[in-house]
């Protein structure tokens, strides 16, 4: 399940006092639920935090379990997102496991526990060079989009999690209704994914490295709330394409940012 955590998970707006936005996320392959993504993100002027949860529910369960924690924290400095902390913890198939990433760095400080797995290459630091994490890659995407409509789609990233390098390139794709939401309007991104390192050892590298491709849309789906991504549609490598829907939207109280 290559690339489920840089699904649509994330908000984002100018306001000029920090807000507070709880959302939950439902991923489906070919209708059947496969994963559940909460999001608890507070935002400000000149910083951003942001947590989530990941879990498989349903058959997918089954295959591949996983439930796991990441949070993210950084700056903005004019038109420039500078991410300060990633962390990531949680258990995949029965096992734990933890990321903590300081990008920031020269080179980048990355600790992993464990430090390397048997089932992947790991990625060299000097290519973590420069990159940003999975969450703040949402953040700069969508604070984009917050003040330049549909040409904030245009975003070429590199993605970091700690055990896969990734480069992500996005492109405007149009305005209009959200699929399965005739009442919401939002701008479209076209979405190509490739990965750069940090394969599974004994695949097929051509495949592996063979771009994914979708769709994300974006809006804000209260009244007065910030835009952030509502329908995600990608392709995932032999599932096909994973379908990942903002299945609620609330204001949240401030307080100790966590992922529930």
């Amino acid at each position: 399940m290559r690339s489920l955590a840089v699904t649509a998970l994330l908000l984002i707006g100018s306001a000029a006092h920090a807000a507070t936005v709880e959302a939950h996320y439902v991923a489906r392959v070919a209708g059947l639920r496969v994963m559940t993504i909460d999001v608890r993100a507070a935002i400000g002027p000149d910083h951003y935090q942001v947590a989530a949860r990941a879990r498989s529910v349903g058959l997918a369960a089954l295959a591949t379990r996983f439930d796991q924690t990441a949070s993210a924290e950084g700056r903005f400095a004019r038109e420039t997102v500078r991410p300060i902390l990633f962390r990531a913890e949680g258990d995949w198939q029965g096992q734990h496991r933890r990321v903590e990433l300081l990008l920031a760095d020269t080179p980048p400080r990355i600790a992993l526990d464990p430090p390397d797995l048997p089932e992947r290459e790991p990625v060299p630091p000097a290519m973590a060079q420069g990159g940003i994490d999975t969450l703040t890659a949402l953040v700069v995407l969508s604070r984009q989009v917050a003040q330049r409509g549909a040409a904030g789609c245009g975003l070429d990233v590199t993605v970091f999690d700690g055990r896969r390098l990734n480069r992500f390139t996005l492109r405007p794709d149009g305005e209009g209704t959200v699929p399965g939401r005739p009442d919401l309007a939002a701008v479209r991104c076209r979405v190509e994914g490739r990965q750069l390192a940090g394969f599974w050892r004994g695949w097929d590298r051509d495949q592996a490295a063979r771009a994914q491709s979708g769709t994300v849309w974006i809006a804000a789906p209260l009244p007065d709330a910030p835009p952030m991504p509502v329908r995600l549609e990608m392709g995932i490598d032999w599932l096909g394409t994973l379908v990942l829907t903002l299945d609620h939207a609330r204001p949240a109280p401030l307080g100790t940012l966590a992922a529930r």
